[in-house]
Parts: structure tokens; C-alpha cells; sequence
């Protein structure tokens, strides 16, 4: 580039640092520059505050030379030092200034082969030649097609490998320039040595869809070598047909999807330097010149940027497999002894089938097999250098002795990027994805960004990384790639606008279809969104809009719908798990839809990117203006049209009365909701629809192929519903993510069912179902956002609200440096720990209104260096900070937030329990404390799961402890529902069961003399008698009634087991009477017996005038019953409903010392063709046990379940809850019942 632009970061520990001037000096050589002079350029000092992107404005560079520049700021601390001084070089800037030819030879050796598996030999020219005078330094510059490996004088040049870079070779050729000046000698011989590889440039497939597939020709080089002396003149040595060639070499094939080949005995010895009998190789020729534009490769290049050891190595029926550990891309080296003409072949897999080979079918027709014959002398060590392959698992055959794991290497080859990120917390499948996200995107950059690094495929799909780049980027800094990526869009563009769908257009793929293309928008913006460079957007903004008119004229009807799709929502989960594609017209979203909200999306882009230039300096002249007026009238018509599209797509596409879009699949409603389509009065319906769809009909899965999966997750934090989110990016079910990593997954699946679906289309290493999980890490979990481009101004949101994350510790580095965020949470509050680099400020929410509750290094926030309270919002305390580092304390605000009135403590009783389920928590309070117990194990009903008890002290909660496993003569169990009490005595008594099913199930007890930390052995209770069945016993006295209930053929029935001494004898009071209920369209009984109300697990309340009343759970009806005792519990009036809601789940219940009463349970009515929920959890309190109000929500998410609730009040008059959480925790809350606010279910909204 004729004009360069210049980035610097501010090194400071100290806060609060902004940068308020800066001087550039540009020099021809570092002698200047270290003596504080320039003869290029100096910029004088310029009041900004930028530091990215500055451009250069001295007089013209000149080709071929080096020029030094340093930097030197001013700040509020003062002015700083000059920086260390950089360079950079200058290109050759033009065709007129290579000497160089094309040289090679356009035609096949007798030996290849050119059928559809393509053989061609690796082309090997050299050169000697004289430097009569003492080196200054020496530049080469060389596009070797397709790609090449460089000696001189028998040494390596640079250490990229598959360059140069691949593009479209009719349109652009890239060079690559080196300083070789250590590699030559001054006043002697030397040489030079070039081999070519194929690469794209002659195509992996042959004569195959030669309609879709395009072919450039032979591998060929050109090159310029210019050495300055250091008299100042200069030399160059450049290709032309004095050189001399042979393709008769050891390397025999070269082909990117079917492997290297390798023939030791043919090496050329010491080919590439100077003495050497090149007299049988042939004449270099001149060749066919490749159309394109050659320029300077302006990204850093592919390398071998990591070495892997293979864990493990067995035999196997074709020779041995070794096992990398991890799915990578690169090659494999080898290090071997044998006979010459032995040979080693290297097959690559990324799975392996069930018999432990390897499971090759989803490679389609790559042979992806690499073949190294020895030559004979001794040890030997071979890499391929001109392919690459996607595999976890290689098949070793024909190898000279036993392998073993020293004779291997695995070599990880892509893209040289600066990693800028990293992400880790509490979540072990989150952290897996994170890595294995980084692992697909890494191996999947190859120059351009592939689909997939494996199979005969290996296209650089627009669709796979229109909003991944995104996510990309917060890993390594992919800014470069994707810049050249939208020139490749833009060459690839046809004259009428058309774009394809794979760039460079390697397969001919021009299909008018929207979303693919559209990533030339969606990356352009993100190049100035996360890097802060608009050079996207203004070079290619003609572009962009030639394609947006095209569109539109050639595909949008009179109702402003586009009629043209491809694609569709690509890759979404199939209703049968073989299926690449779904056939089910409900899943299916309608491809116009697609198509026409993405239109309106970019045309919101195509605003901003006009207004972002307007907003720019223009030049005075009419050219200027004339550029000016343009980009207004632009904005005025991209926004009257969007109003059309947006009107006619909600009249086209949005079901009034069923209120949703199209067939209401979750990617129909999902994207008008994220493009701001959907008018304001039916937000709030959509997203009920996309919850609804996700959570409810689909069981919280990812329901969304390529296009929704996009959208989903930022659009599900949008709406508030993060708990969603969190589950979705977690769950271990297909399908999703999780399932993938639990499933051997250690890249991202191109399909959801990648373990079982047809193999044709079955890659194991694609990224673009990642959609936006990584934005959701980043930027949501960790609260790491851009809130000005390039993060010159950062929001810090984390997700606070999710009670299940432990801990997030991430960073990420933008242009401006490195910027943390790391936070952990306890029972009563959270740590935050951030860094923000100098040069940017950041905008943070607290998690607090309440300022009193917040601290920042043990101080009150108004005292903090550098911070700034700008206002309380929605519960938070929101700051702007200065850069620096800050380490914030915040008591948790438990009770904020609607319903929250009165909760004191909500947390976990044990975060990490070492089971997968918890369930049926019961808790007392004793004379040493509070105890909680419940069940865990796999899952209910396995004989693993036993009963664990947990303490509440000072501190916390201690660390579960097993009292129960379920043993009953020699065999184990599962043990189930356990109820805590504690006598007059002061003992603690813990019922619980053991059985296989309910009907099945045995009384037992085991006891506690000190306050639950050793336990007795366990008693069964006399048979018959199963002690309380859920719910804590009621003592009157000594008397100690104990609610119970039976499940069998009889239906179900309560009953109340008595004992007058402590559990040491037991009656029975029961089955009690329930009365009839009349049959509804609601309520219909499969079993003709059971014409009662079907009631079990009582909770016994105690009314002031001696009454004592059970509540209990229901079958039928979706209603809470009861039953009323006047003596003590002997008898108990038929069973009855009241009017209060039951979703067949368990309830609990007490009565207040005040004399009023509080039950826990699920609001919401189960009634038949409802959805079985468990799901709000809820406090409701009652002056008479019959009339009932709305007290507390302790959880709402959509996301079940919260279930089975034990609740007591202590000595302290708190109310202690515990309840299940999801089946996975046991969750404990607090509340003070006189501050909680009651009032009537109407009021607050409590829907049944």
C-alpha cells in the first residue's frame, strides 16, 4: 500500500491513562530515527487520543525500501519515552518494477497423471549466480503457484509454509518478501532453489465437474531478488529461462486432498546450492502469465505453529493407529530406519469405526494418504510440505519394524495469528467447547477461511463465517485474514453484482442466494466493530451496494419480498438421526423469509456504513462533494426502503392470529426479533414463541441450523432470558453443542447429529454451527464488549444473574491491549477482578444498587482512583472506569427484582455435588444447627443413588456426607424421598426409602446426636410403615404425626403414621377418604378405579383453635387438596380441592409463629394437554389455609426444574427453603416472612 497506517499500544500501570498527543518520525534508516531526526516524515505533535490506524501523510514511498518509525505520547501523567523504533518494507509497487518471469513448464511429466485424482510432480528450478561486492541487505520477493518451498545456499527462506497465500488467480496473485540478507554471501557464489507444489493453483481434481470446478494450470514461479550493496548500487537476479527445472524430484504427487508422496531415492543432494550438476535437468520455459493482479501478501502467512506428541499407539489390522489426542490439522512427521525402497503410509482420520479402524466414509473420495519411501541411510525424518490434512487418528502401515510414539510428531499448520483471548470457568463442557471452537477455527484458516480441512471439499463457504468471524476474533487476531478475504469477495464479484457463495470462486457458485454473500457486509462491519479499521467499509463500499441493487432489482417482488433463497436455515437438527437434511415441512423455515430479513438487516449496515463515511473528512473538490451528496442520498434510500421491506415482511410473514411467523419455528421468529422487525405491542410474543419452541416443545435444545444458530444466543440474552442460554450452551442433549463434546467431539460437528448421520456431507472439523457461542462467552459470561469501535470504549456486563457459574476468568487483547474480566461469586456476593488497558475507558455494571454494598480494593467506590458513579439502573450500579486495575467486592442484592421482597440468602447447598441428581431435599433446624438431606445418584430410581446430608455453618454449607447407601442384604438399592426431624430430645431422625420403585418401597431411619455430623446405622421401621413420605412430621407433644401416602394399584392415597414415643412404635391412621371429582374435558381417568381425587405427600399445618390441616399433591385436577383433623390427628375429613394450583409435583408447608401460614410449590395448573412443569417455584402465604396469596418467586426460568420443596421456620423467626434445582442441586433460600410484601395473584401477575 502506498500508504501505510500506524498502531501503537500504551504501556502503564497506572489508571486512569489517556493519551492527549502523539509525534510519528519515519525514517530511511534506525541511525536517524535513534538520533531524534527523519528525512521521511514527521507528523508534529497531534492532539488526539487515537492510536490505531493512523495514516501516513509524508511524500510518496519508494519500492523495495525499509523505513523505520517510532512513536512518542503525551498524557495525563505527562510525555512518555519514544517507543523502541519498528520498521516496515515497501513492496515493488507495480508491475514495471519486476524483472522477474514466469518461469516452469505448462505441461505433465510421462509420469503424472491428470485423471480426476490428480498426480502431478513437485517442479524443482534453480539458479546459481555471482555478488561481486559486500551485502547491505537483500529482499526477496517471489509468488510461487501454487505454492513453493525457497532455498538459498542450501538454506530454508522464512518459515512460512503453503504460500503464498490462495486467491483467485485471474484476479489476484500474491508475493511474498523476505530479507535473505544472512542467507547470502557477499562477493562469491551463490544459489538459489525453488520447488512447486500444487496447491489450488493446479486443482485437486482433474477433469471432474469442470463446469463447477475451475483449473488454472501448471505450477509456476516468479521472482525478484535485490540485493543492495553497500556502495548503494543495487543488483537483481530474477526468474527467467536461464534457469533450470526438473519435476523428476522426490517429491511424486503433491495433492491437497489425497496426499503427499515422497521418494526418498530420487533426492536431488545438495541441489540448491552452488557447485551443483544441474546438467540433465531441463530449461526452464517461459508459461502462461496468470491474469491477476500481483501484489504483496499483507497477512502474516501459514506456519507450523504447535508440535503435538500422539498419546497412544496400537496395532491394528492394517498396521497400527495412532491416536494425536485431538483433532488437528497439519501433517505428521516421521522419523524412521530402513532398507532403501521401504516405505511408510500414512492414512488420516478423524474418527475411527467400532472396530477401532479407521472410519474414513465421511472424507468422500480424498484419499488423504501420505507415502514416505526410504532411502536407506540411517535415520531418517520426513514432513510433507505441500499438503495438509484434518485428522485426530492415523493409520501406520508399512512401516520398517515397531513404531512407537517417539517416531511421530504431529505438526499443527494454519494461519500465523497472535492468540488474543482466553476463557475458563467452572463449567468443564464450557471450557471443552471453548477449546474445541479454537481448534476447528485455527485448523479451518488456511490463507482464506475453509469450511472444513479434510474431506474433497475444503472451499472457502461464505456462509460458514458471515457471523463467526465475530467469535473468531475474540481468539486470535483474525483482522488481517478477513480484510483480504473481502478483497477476494470483491474480485470474485461478477459485473452485473452477483457474489458467490465460495470465495475465492474455486467452485462456480453464483446462486443469487442472500445469506452467504451477505458476509462481505456482516465482516466488514466487524473489522471496524472489533479492530476498529473501516478500510473494509470504505473500499468496499461501491461493491456492497452494486450487490444490494442487484438484489433488489432481480429479486424483490412488489411486496418487498426477496424471492430468492439457496440455502435456507442450512445444517438444522433432522427428525431422524441418519438425516443430513430435515424432509419435515414444521422444521423447515421458509427460505424468503431468510432471505428477506437478512436484506433488511444489511440495509440497516449499508445506513451505517454511509453514515460512517459521511461522517468522515471529504475533500473540498467536486469530486468530494459530489462523493458527499451521494453517500446522503444513499442513507435516504436505504431507510425508506427498509421500511417497505420491514412492512411487507410483517404482512407476508406474521400469523395474526396464531401470533407468529411463518410456521413458527424458532429461526422464523428468532431473526425478525433480532433485526428489530418485530413491531413493539408483539416483542413480547415472539420471544414467548422462541422460549416456547426451544424450551417446552423441543426439551431446552438448539433447534436452529446455521442462520438462526447466529442469532440465537445474544438474542436470548436480549430478552432476559440468560438462563436459557446458559443451558443451551452447556446441556450434554442432542441435539447441541455439549453433545458434541460428550459425544468424542474435540473440533465443532458440521451437523448436530455428526456421530450418526449419512457420511456424505459429515464433517468432523466445521465452525459454522458455532454461531454465536463465542460472542455469548465473551461477551455475555465474561462481559468483555465493544461499546465504541475497536474497543477504544469497552462495556463490562458479566453474567451476574446466573447462579450456577462459579467462576469466569477471561481476557482478551483489542488493538488498545489487554482487557480482563474475572469473577467469581459465594452465597453472599461476587469478586470482580478487571483490567482495562491504557488508552480506554470502560463502562461497568455492579450488580448493586445499593452503593453501600460496594467496595473496590477494600474501599468505598467514591474514594476508587479513576472511577466515576454515573447512575443505578435496573439493580446495578453502573461506573466508567479508566484504564487500569480494580478489584471489586459486591454483597449480593438477593432481594431485588420483581417478587424478591423479603429473600435474604439464595444459593446452592453444594455447587459441585459429585453426583449428576439431587433430589427431594428436606431440612431442620436443631439445637446444633441447620441440616439439609436429600437423594443423589445418576439418576432417580438407579441403585446409586443414596442419602447425603449437608450442614449449614458460619461459613457455609459443608461438603455432602453419605448416611445412606441403600443396602438391604448384600444388594443395593436406590434410596429415595428422606425426611429430617428432630425430637423433644433433641435428636435428629432422618426417614428415608429403599426400594426399586415406589410401590416397592421400605421404611428406614437413621439418627444423629450431634447435630448431624456421624450418623447411627441404619433401622428399618416396622414393615408396612413407610414414616413421613415427603414432608417433615408435625410433633403435638411427644406425639409425632407423620404425613404419608402410598402409590400402588389402589391409586393414590395419604394416610398418617403416629408415634406417641419417638418412633419407637408406630399406628397407622388411614387411608383417609377422598371424595369423588366429576369427569371434564380437562380431566379424564384411563383407570375406571380411580374416580377419587388421587392425592399424596401431605403437608400438615396447625391451626390456632387446634385444627391441624394437610395439604397435598394431586393427579387430577391441577388443584391443591386438603383434609382436616380436630383431634390430634385420629381422624381426618374426606379429601377435597381448594383453589389453589397443582402441577402434580410436591409441596411443603408450615404454620408461622404469627399464626399464618406459608406453603411452597409450583404455580401452575396441570390439567390434561398442558405441559407437565415444574416450573415457577413459588411462596404463597394464607391467613385460614384456604385463601391463599403471593408472596415470594424463588425461580422463574422457563428451563425446569424446581421441584420438591421442604421448608421450616427457625428459632429467628426465618423461613429456611430448600428445594431441587433443575434435578442437578439442591438449592437452600432464606426470607424473612415480615418484610415479605403479599398481596393477590391477580396483582402480581401469577399465572397459572
Amino acid at each position: 500500500t502506498p500508504q501505510p497506517r500506524f498502531s501503537w499500544r500504551l504501556q502503564s500501570g497506572q489508571r486512569n491513562v489517556m493519551q492527549t498527543t502523539y509525534r510519528l518520525f519515519v525514517a530511511s534508516s534506525p541511525e536517524l530515527l535513534s538520533k531524534n531526526r527523519t528525512d521521511v516524515w514527521d507528523s508534529g505533535e497531534v492532539r488526539s487520543d487515537a492510536s490505531i490506524w493512523i495514516s501516513y501523510q509524508g511524500p510518496s514511498l519508494q519500492p523495495n525500501k525499509r523505513y523505520y518509525w517510532k512513536v512518542q505520547v503525551t498524557t495525563g501523567t505527562g510525555e512518555s519515552a519514544w517507543s523502541e523504533p519498528a520498521f516496515w518494507g515497501m513492496g515493488l509497487m507495480g508491475e514495471t518494477r519486476w524483472k522477474g518471469r514466469w518461469i516452469g513448464m505448462d505441461r505433465p511429466m510421462p509420469w503424472d497423471s491428470e485423471t480426476m485424482f490428480s498426480r502431478l510432480s513437485a517442479r524443482y528450478v534453480r539458479k546459481e549466480f555471482k555478488l561481486s561486492k559486500a551485502i547491505k541487505e537483500a529482499t526477496l520477493h517471489i509468488s510461487g503457484l501454487g505454492v513453493y518451498e525457497c532455498l538459498i545456499n542450501g538454506e530454508r527462506v522464512g518459515d512460512l509454509v503453503l504460500a503464498p497465500a490462495p486467491t483467485d488467480y485471474r484476479k489476484t496473485v500474491l508475493y511474498n518478501s523476505y530479507d535473505v540478507t544472512s542467507l547470502l554471501r557477499s562477493q562469491a557464489d551463490n544459489a538459489i532453489g525453488i520447488t512447486l507444489g500444487n496447491g489450488r493453483y493446479h486443482f485437486m481434481r482433474q477433469n471432474y465437474r469442470t463446469y463447477k470446478i475451475h483449473n488454472f494450470g501448471y505450477p509456476k514461479v516468479r521472482m525478484n531478488l535485490i540485493v543492495e550493496y553497500t556502495d548503494g548500487s543495487r543488483e537483481t537476479i530474477a526468474t527467467d529461462t536461464n534457469w533450470k527445472l526438473t519435476a523428476d524430484g522426490p517429491i511424486r504427487s503433491n495433492n491437497e486432498f489425497d496426499g503427499e508422496e515422497y521418494d526418498a531415492r530420487k533426492e536431488l543432494g545438495s541441489w540448491s546450492e552452488t557447485g551443483y550438476d544441474d546438467s540433465s535437468w531441463l530449461q526452464a520455459e517461459r508459461v502462461s502469465i496468470p491474469s491477476g493482479y500481483l501484489r504483496g501478501q499483507t497477512i502474516p502467512g501459514i506456519k507450523v505453529v504447535e508440535k503435538i506428541n500422539p498419546r497412544t499407539i496400537r496395532k491394528s489390522a492394517n498396521g497400527y493407529i495412532l491416536d494425536m489426542g485431538q483433532n488437528m490439522v497439519g501433517w505428521l512427521r516421521i522419523r524412521v530406519k530402513g532398507n532403501a525402497g521401504d516405505s511408510v503410509r500414512l492414512r488420516f482420520a478423524e474418527t475411527l469405526q467400532p472396530d477401532g479402524e479407521l472410519y474414513t466414509a465421511n472424507l468422500r473420495s480424498a484419499k488423504v494418504t501420505d507415502l514416505y519411501i526410504l532411502k536407506g541411510e540411517g535415520i531418517e525424518e520426513w514432513a510433507p510440505r505441500f499438503v495438509y490434512h484434518g485428522f485426530r487418528y492415523v493409520e501406520v502401515s508399512e512401516f520398517p519394524g515397531t513404531p512407537t510414539l517417539a517416531n511421530f510428531t504431529g505438526e499443527v499448520v494454519n494461519d500465523d495469528m497472535p492468540l488474543t483471548g482466553t476463557f475458563e470457568c467452572d463449567n468443564p463442557i464450557l471450557n471443552q467447547l471453548v477449546k474445541n471452537a479454537f481448534w476447528g477455527i485455527r485448523g479451518n484458516y488456511k490463507g482464506i477461511p475453509l469450511d472444513c480441512p479434510q474431506r474433497d471439499e475444503r472451499q472457502p463457504w461464505l456462509g460458514d463465517h458471515t457471523n463467526g468471524a465475530l467469535g473468531e476474533s475474540f481468539l486470535m487476531e483474525n483482522g488481517p485474514l478477513y480484510a483480504k478475504w473481502m478483497d477476494d469477495i470483491r474480485d470474485a464479484q461478477r459485473e452485473d453484482g452477483c457474489i458467490p457463495d465460495v470465495v475465492p470462486a474455486y467452485y462456480y457458485y453464483y446462486t443469487d442466494n442472500v445469506t452467504w454473500p451477505s458476509t462481505f457486509i456482516f465482516i466488514s462491519n466487524m473489522l471496524y466493530e472489533q479492530y476498529g479499521n473501516p478500510g473494509a467499509i470504505c473500499k468496499h463500499y461501491p461493491a456492497m451496494k452494486q450487490w444490494m441493487e442487484h438484489i433488489r432489482t432481480e429479486f424483490m417482488n412488489q411486496s418487498h419480498i426477496i424471492t430468492r433463497d439457496r440455502y435456507g436455515d442450512w445444517c438444522l437438527p433432522p427428525e431422524s438421526p441418519e438425516l443430513i437434511h430435515s424432509k419435515d415441512p414444521a422444521r423447515i423455515t421458509d427460505g424468503k423469509l431468510i432471505a428477506t430479513a437478512y436484506y433488511y438487516k444489511l440495509l440497516q449496515y449499508m445506513i451505517k456504513f454511509a453514515q460512517l463515511q459521511l461522517d468522515m473528512p471529504h475533500t473540498p473538490d467536486i469530486a468530494g462533494q459530489l462523493h458527499h451528496q451521494q453517500l446522503a442520498e444513499d442513507i435516504q434510500e436505504y431507510q425508506e426502503l427498509a421500511e417497505h421491506v420491514k412492512e411487507g415482511f410483517n404482512k407476508t410473514f406474521w400469523n395474526q392470529e396464531k401470533q407468529y411467523y411463518s410456521n413458527n419455528t424458532v429461526t422464523a421468529n428468532l431473526l425478525p426479533l433480532a433485526f428489530d422487525m418485530v413491531p413493539d405491542t408483539e416483542k413480547e410474543t415472539v420471544a414467548r414463541q422462541i422460549i416456547h419452541k426451544t424450551v417446552d416443545y423441543y426439551n431446552a435444545t438448539i433447534q436452529c441450523g446455521v442462520i438462526g444458530v447466529q442469532w440465537l444466543m445474544r438474542e436470548l440474552v436480549r430478552m432476559g432470558r440468560t438462563d436459557v442460554a446458559y443451558v443451551l450452551a452447556t446441556h450434554t442433549k442432542y441435539p447441541g453443542w455439549g453433545y458434541m463434546a460428550t459425544n468424542g467431539a474435540t473440533t465443532i460437528w458440521e451437523l448436530w447429529n455428526g456421530n450418526t448421520a449419512d457420511p456424505a456431507m459429515n464433517s468432523g472439523n466445521h465452525v459454522m454451527l458455532l454461531g454465536d457461542f463465542l460472542p455469548y462467552c465473551y461477551q455475555h459470561l465474561a462481559g468483555i464488549r465493544n461499546a465504541a469501535p475497536g474497543f477504544k470504549e469497552i462495556q463490562m456486563k458479566p453474567a451476574f444473574e446466573l447462579k450456577e457459574v462459579g467462576f469466569i476468568r477471561a481476557s482478551h487483547i483489542t488493538p488498545y491491549g489487554k482487557v480482563t474480566s474475572n469473577w467469581s461469586q459465594t452465597a453472599t456476593g461476587y469478586s470482580w477482578e478487571i483490567s482495562v488497558p491504557a488508552n480506554s475507558t470502560a463502562t461497568i455494571w455492579l450488580p448493586n444498587a445499593d452503593t453501600s454494598a460496594l467496595t473496590e480494593n477494600g474501599k468505598p467506590l467514591k474514594q476508587s482512583e479513576g472511577l466515576q458513579i454515573l447512575c443505578q439502573e435496573d439493580g446495578y450500579t453502573v461506573c466508567k472506569i479508566g484504564s487500569g486495575k480494580y478489584n471489586f467486592q459486591i454483597k449480593k442484592n438477593i432481594s431485588y427484582g420483581k417478587g424478591r421482597k423479603g429473600l435474604l440468602e439464595d444459593d446452592f447447598i453444594c455447587r459441585k455435588p459429585s453426583f449428576p441428581e439431587s433430589h427431594a431435599a428436606t431440612i431442620v433446624e436443631g439445637r446444633r444447627g441447620i441440616v439439609a438431606a436429600w437423594f443423589g445418584g445418576t439418576k432417580e430410581k438407579n441403585p446409586d443413588c443414596c442419602i447425603w446430608v449437608s450442614r449449614k455453618t458460619k461459613t457455609g454449607w459443608t461438603e455432602p456426607q453419605m448416611v445412606a447407601d441403600g443396602v438391604l442384604d448384600g444388594t443395593k438399592y436406590a434410596c429415595w424421598n428422606p425426611v429430617l426431624t428432630e425430637t423433644p430430645k433433641g435428636e435428629l431422625q432422618l426417614y428415608y426409602k429403599i426400594g426399586v420403585n415406589v410401590a416397592g418401597w421400605s421404611g428406614h431411619v437413621v439418627t444423629s446426636k450431634d447435630g448431624g455430623k456421624t450418623w447411627s446405622k441404619s433401622r428399618a421401621l416396622p414393615e408396612g410403615f413407610l414414616g413421613p413420605i415427603k414432608n417433615k412430621p408435625v410433633w403435638i407433644g411427644k406425639r409425632m404425626i407423620c404425613p404419608s401416602s402410598t402409590e400402588d394399584e389402589n391409586g393414590w392415597r395419604i394416610h398418617f403414621e403416629i408415634s406417641d414415643d419417638e418412633g419407637k412404635t408406630w399406628r397407622k391412621i388411614g387411608p383417609i377418604t377422598a371424595s369423588e371429582i366429576v369427569e371434564t374435558d380437562q380431566v379424564k381417568f384411563s383407570n375406571q378405579k380411580h374416580k377419587t381425587i388421587q392425592v399424596i405427600q401431605p403437608t400438615i399445618l396447625t391451626h390456632k383453635d387446634g385444627k391441624l390441616q394437610a395439604l397435598c399433591r394431586t393427579q387430577n385436577n391441577g388443584s391443591v387438596a386438603t383434609t382436616w383433623s380436630e383431634d390430634n390427628g385420629e381422624s381426618w375429613s374426606p379429601v377435597t380441592f381448594i383453589d389453589l394450583p397443582n402441577n402434580n409435583s410436591g409441596i411443603d408447608g408450615i404454620t408461622l409463629k404469627d399464626g399464618r401460614h406459608l406453603l411452597v410449590y409450583n404455580h401452575y395448573r396441570y390439567i390434561k394437554g398442558k405441559r407437565k412443569e415444574r416450573t415457577p417455584i413459588n411462596v404463597a402465604i394464607s391467613d385460614d389455609g384456604m385463601h391463599w396469596k403471593a408472596a415470594v418467586v424463588l425461580e422463574d426460568s422457563p428451563i425446569n426444574q424446581y421441584s420438591y420443596p421442604s421448608v421450616i421456620q427457625g428459632k429467628d423467626g426465618k423461613v429456611h427453603i430448600v428445594y431441587t434445582w433443575r434435578r442437578q442441586r439442591i438449592k437452600y433460600a432464606c426470607l424473612d416472612p415480615q418484610q415479605v410484601e403479599v398481596t393477590s395473584f391477580e396483582e402480581v401477575g401469577w399465572k397459572e
